[in-house]
């Protein structure tokens, strides 16, 4: 079984890594770990403009990378030597030979495709003149697996030839369209990515927020066929809720803080306007970003930019310096009959938040006789994305044991019973929603001297917002 090579065996040595310590090396392993591109990760840094605010949160994808593989090896180890896990798979959800090294090469790369302040511009891509500017850093994993590099064989002869894994497949599950039936594994509630990224972005901002039993969790994990996805036993109910606790907390203390907020809402506004007046060419700016590191991105782009292009310039400026737009307004996207939809809008379509942007900009030079660009006022609107795996938690599944099916007198259809439904938990599916309600905000920013001039014509802009 080669698996059992990046499984348990350590014959390349071990890497230190922070919050998970010594991990072995495979042979293998080390090939990708060394190619160009994949060590450019390590320019990529894992929470953009956080480290403005927690001047420790400087790590990059490279090292969250490695930490998801091990943590997916680990899940592995679990699946083919724990007598339960193993006696709970079937021929159409086996952990086979050939699934665990697709599992693990697809942890690995997950995040190949990133770029400098992706998930930035990933929330409101910027509109070009044939549709969006940027790609999602998933559709660009098979730009760098297939990557030629001076030197170097492509990753995609490494995994074929050293991992026996074929490229393409490894390519669809990490875009979300394998027909492998192991999607929800690296992507969803139980996912390694989710467990690695908390723990370790807690760690790096140095707040107490993301502490989670991780070998507990690891530990209840068995397979559920039927769902193609992990369950748990009753022993994982614990780690669990710690899990979903420390990301509400990471979400509004560190992912939704409104200095990275404001700071990626102006850098989206920039490149739109960099796009707009045709400043730099579509394709100059992918290049730009896609072969980049984020301490050198936004200086090169401000060696790109015209002299001429003030408005923009005088942008990128307050961002490299880190002159933060202020919070004008901050309103809840939601009432107690459910999601303000015109909030939501916003978030949907770009060119709606630029056109209600020029006008309260109009308005504003009108009333207090400025002149202003229009880049001025921002709109930070909240994502419709579902943040807390709301559709995946609902689907989640407890494994009890014998006893607690007699202690519960749980009436069961099949050996599992929904998490929702096993009643050991307040923190069922309906209750993370509230969750979303308290974690998203509907912001305009603005720079610092027309916070007071926003906040004295508050109706009015108000009444632009919402017509």
């Amino acid at each position: 079984m080669i698996a059992e090579q990046f499984l348990f065996h350590a014959e390349g040595g071990f890497i230190r890594l922070p919050v998970w310590g010594h991990i072995p090396l495979s042979d293998p392993l080390k090939r990708i770990l060394a190619h160009p591109s994949f060590m450019r990760l390590k320019g990529i840094r894992q929470l953009s403009f956080s480290q403005q605010v927690y001047p420790g949160a400087t790590h990059t994808r490279f090292e969250h990378s490695i930490g998801v593989y091990h943590l997916m090896k680990l899940i592995l180890q679990r699946m083919v030597s724990n007598p339960l896990a193993l006696s709970l798979q079937k021929n159409s959800f086996r952990f086979d030979d050939g699934s665990c090294r697709l599992l693990l090469a697809a942890c690995l790369l997950h995040d190949i495709g990133h770029y400098p302040h992706a998930h930035v511009i990933e929330e409101q891509i910027p509109s070009g003149s044939s549709g969006p500017a940027f790609s999602h850093h998933e559709d660009l994993c098979g730009r760098f697996i297939h990557q030629e590099q001076p030197g170097f064989p492509s990753i995609a002869e490494i995994l074929h030839e050293e991992w026996q894994v074929e490229p393409d497949g490894v390519i669809a599950l990490i875009r979300g369209n394998s027909k492998s039936g192991f999607g929800k594994l690296i992507s969803g509630t139980l996912d390694p990515d989710k467990m690695d990224y908390l723990m370790r972005d807690a760690h790096h901002c140095n707040i107490p927020y993301g502490s989670i039993d991780i070998e507990r969790l690891i530990e209840s994990f068995v397979p559920d066929p039927e769902r193609e996805r992990f369950a748990i036993t009753e022993k994982g109910i614990a780690p669990l809720e710690s899990l979903l606790f420390a990301k509400y907390m990471m979400m509004r203390n560190v992912y939704w803080h409104h200095t990275g907020r404001s700071l990626s809402a102006m850098l989206r506004r920039l490149l739109q306007a960099v796009i707009d007046e045709k400043l730099i060419g579509e394709r100059e700016l992918q290049d730009l970003f896609y072969d980049n590191a984020d301490d050198r991105v936004l200086f090169e782009l401000k060696a790109m930019l015209p002299g001429l292009a003030a408005a923009q310039n005088l942008l990128l400026e307050d961002i490299l310096h880190r002159r933060v737009y202020k919070r004008a307004l901050t309103i809840q996207p939601y009432t107690e009959t459910g999601a303000d939809s015109r909030l939501f809008a916003y978030a949907a379509d770009s060119s709606l938040c630029r056109k209600k942007e020029m006008e309260i900009c109009r308005f504003l030079s009108g009333r207090y006789h400025l002149n202003l660009s229009g880049l001025e006022v921002l709109i930070d609107p909240p994502s419709g994305k579902d943040i807390f795996d709301y559709n995946d938690l609902r689907e989640l599944r407890v494994y009890p044991t014998r006893s607690e099916h007699l202690h519960y007198g749980l009436q069961l259809s099949s050996e599992y019973c929904r998490f929702d439904d096993f009643g050991e938990s307040v923190f069922r599916s309906d209750f993370i929603l509230s969750f979303e309600r308290y974690t998203k905000k509907f912001r305009l920013l603005c720079r610092e001297n027309l916070a007071e001039k926003i906040s004295d014509s508050m109706h009015q802009v108000m009444e632009i917002l919402r017509s």
